[in-house]
């Protein structure tokens, strides 16, 4: 009798045992929860491999227009666009899927069964396996798996699946592109401000004497200096920073991250933070920026030169001549000084839109083609060796 319900007790635990096996699920990921999204279009895709040694399971997102793709062919853009990931294939079977981020360094060489959608095997290699919106296309062996259905190869991998994070370099702006410098001195750096709504990155130059500089003093003298900018600061951290000429109103409240020189974080307070020449100041948050690593963010918005402020003042109008003003295919600019003028076309956000320079006579015109700017407004400037004079362009 002991020996019946010893049977008996064996055969109800094998049976939990292999129900739970066949009740385990194959790890997946939420696409909302993908960080980056790799190609364009309305169809998407989630794209897994999992590892072992260490066992990782990461995922990428992949997005096109056809009605269909190979397996093949969402891997090789995957693979051109993240520098991190590869693969070794030949004869419509895969041999290895690498990943390398300086951290992690992935690979597992053998067999690999693919999962599409629901975990079930792919019929075909991945040359010819076509996939469709809506998929989850899956690498892994029996090595980072659980065997659920031994007769039929069945295996799920239930290592949670993270979100691969994107690629992405911090913008950046050239010395030599800066408009608008503040103070004097042999040094030189960058400072810049990312605001998000509308996404935006504009940039001062700021000059000074002595190895160091603080970063309250390089802000103090810009916000004098330049009546646009203004910041709120207090305990050593800056609360607001905003920038208003009369088209662009910017603000954005919340807690600044700053990034010096490279995009690596201050240690310091801005109140205590020491910039050197040739550093690359910049500000911002996460809502403007790329998460690259958890709590790393780098700022990919396009960095444009501030106009210098005298540029843009409202009565400027008067000190240039332009016409016609509305214009909307070409207009003309007096020339109001004998000898070499550089004229140049700003937009709103002071970028340069175009720049000449013409060795003229006082009273003749330049003309400037406007047939490829878009409706709006501009600003016209013409620098000459005793003077810059500004005028407001409106283009329909």
């Amino acid at each position: 009798m002991r020996k019946i319900f010893t049977l008996l007790f064996l055969t109800g635990i094998f049976g939990l045992f292999t129900t739970n096996l066949f009740a385990q699920e194959d790890a997946t990921i939420d696409p909302a929860d993908i960080r980056w999204w790799i190609g364009e279009g309305e169809n998407e895709v989630v794209f897994i491999v999992n590892w072992a040694e260490p066992d990782t399971a990461l995922a990428w997102g992949y997005r096109f227009s056809e009605e269909s793709v190979t397996v093949e062919h969402m891997m090789d853009e995957i693979a051109e666009n993240d520098y991190r990931f590869s693969y070794d294939g030949a004869n419509n079977w895969l041999s290895d899927i690498y990943f390398n981020d300086g951290v992690l360094d992935l690979s597992l060489s053998g067999m690999w069964w693919m999962y599409i959608v629901s975990g079930e095997m792919a019929g075909l290699g991945y040359a010819q396996q076509t996939i469709v919106n809506g998929d989850y296309v899956k690498w892994g062996d029996e090595s980072c798996g659980i065997i659920v259905d031994p007769d039929n190869w069945g295996y799920v991998w239930t290592k949670e699946v993270a979100a691969v994070y994107p690629l992405a370099e911090e913008a950046m702006i050239d010395f030599d592109d800066i408009l608008y410098w503040v103070g004097e001195g042999e040094n030189e750096v960058v400072f810049c401000v990312n605001w998000n709504e509308p996404n935006i990155a504009l940039a001062w130059g700021y000059r000074f004497d002595g190895e160091q500089k603080i970063l309250k003093e390089v802000m103090d003298d810009i916000a004098a200096a330049d009546p646009r900018f203004a910041f709120d600061a207090d305990w050593g951290y800056v609360s607001d920073i905003t920038f208003n000429d009369g088209e662009l109103d910017l603000a954005l409240a919340g807690m600044y991250f700053m990034y010096n020189i490279n995009g690596s974080a201050a240690w310091y307070g801005y109140d205590e933070q020491t910039v050197v020449d040739g550093d690359f100041i910049k500000w911002g948050d996460e809502s403007c920026g790329t998460e690259i690593a958890q709590w790393t963010y780098v700022w990919t918005q396009v960095v444009e030169p501030v106009s210098a402020y005298d540029a843009v003042i409202e009565n400027s109008a008067a000190s240039l001549s332009v016409y016609p003003n509305p214009a909307i295919s070409e207009t003309f600019v007096t020339i109001e000084e004998t000898g070499m003028n550089v004229v140049s076309v700003y937009d709103l956000q002071g970028r340069v839109i175009s720049k000449e320079s013409v060795d003229a006579m006082a009273g003749g015109q330049v003309r400037i083609s406007t047939e490829t700017l878009t409706s709006g407004v501009y600003f016209v400037t013409v620098s000459s060796e005793s003077a810059v004079r500004t005028a407001k362009l409106v283009v329909r």
